[in-house]
């Protein structure tokens, strides 16, 4: 189970890096185009909004398992540590009934918004759109896990990083 989350992370890792680098390639070629050739491919910008659509949802799954989502932790900071970790684990049960009703709605988005294509591409709207759900799933499963893990005193993912980075410092 283990590998298959692993091979995971690293497939997301891998779509961010070539959807990055694509969607910087596509903007660099209708620079050069509009201002050089005085012609622009009209699809180009669509498929990098689209790629950055998808990266947006993905980048936000890697930073849940990072522990990188910006947060106010001014006053959790400030809390004691079984006070913190309460306030913890009853932000992570809000986050995780938010992302559940999201995932939820977004079926009926995306059944309504699959025959709707894009003016240019001519992707479905809906397939576009299909990473939102997918994207929440993962940021669900991975809030479970760092709940499950708080809840039995263990360290959540991002500390799990955290002490496999100090590790390799040293």
């Amino acid at each position: 189970m283990k590998k298959a989350v692993n091979i995971m992370w690293k497939a997301i890792d891998w779509f961010l890096f070539f959807a990055t680098v694509a969607m910087v390639l596509l903007i660099f070629i209708n620079v050069i185009g509009r201002y050089v050739f005085n012609f622009t491919f009209v699809s180009f910008e669509e498929i990098s909004r689209i790629l950055f659509v998808w990266c947006t949802y993905l980048g936000s799954a890697i930073a849940i398992k990072e522990g990188t989502h910006v947060r106010v932790d001014i006053v959790v900071n400030a809390l004691k540590p079984k006070a913190r970790k309460i306030v913890d684990i009853v932000a992570n049960l809000i986050v995780s009934f938010i992302l559940v009703v999201t995932i939820y709605t977004m079926k009926d988005l995306i059944a309504i918004n699959i025959s709707n294509p894009l003016p240019l591409t001519k992707i479905p709207y809906g397939v576009v759109q299909l990473i939102i759900p997918v994207g929440m799933f993962i940021m669900l499963c991975v809030n479970i896990y760092n709940l499950v893990m708080m809840l039995t005193g263990r360290p959540t993912s991002a500390e799990q990083l955290q002490a496999q980075g100090k590790e390799d410092a040293e």
